[in-house]
């Protein structure tokens, strides 16, 4: 029985069929610790909810797993116009 709740509570937090995102052959973000990874890169912590707006996107994605980590990255980029802030320059933008 504990072995069906847990399944449950991890099925409710996937989207689309994105329960993996690969950053290699051999490694891999979980969809939550992807969405906290891409808030961060893209320094959208103060987008109001923003995480909602990242999974609501993400349900459009029409990618096939394996999902890479930089296709999905470019993907939502692309169609939410966001782009990854360097981490030693955050405040920079283009001239």
């Amino acid at each position: 029985m504990q072995r069906n709740k847990l399944r449950d509570d991890f099925a409710i937090k996937q989207v689309s069929g994105l329960e993996c995102i690969y950053l290699s052959m051999t490694e891999r973000f979980e969809l939550d610790c992807f969405i906290g990874h891409y808030i961060k890169t893209r320094n959208l912590r103060s987008v109001p909810d923003i995480e909602r707006i990242l999974r609501t996107t993400l349900e459009s994605y029409p990618g096939h797993p394996p999902v890479m980590v930089n296709e999905l990255n470019a993907w939502i980029d692309k169609t939410l116009g966001y782009r990854a802030s360097h981490p030693d320059f955050p405040h920079l933008e283009d001239l």
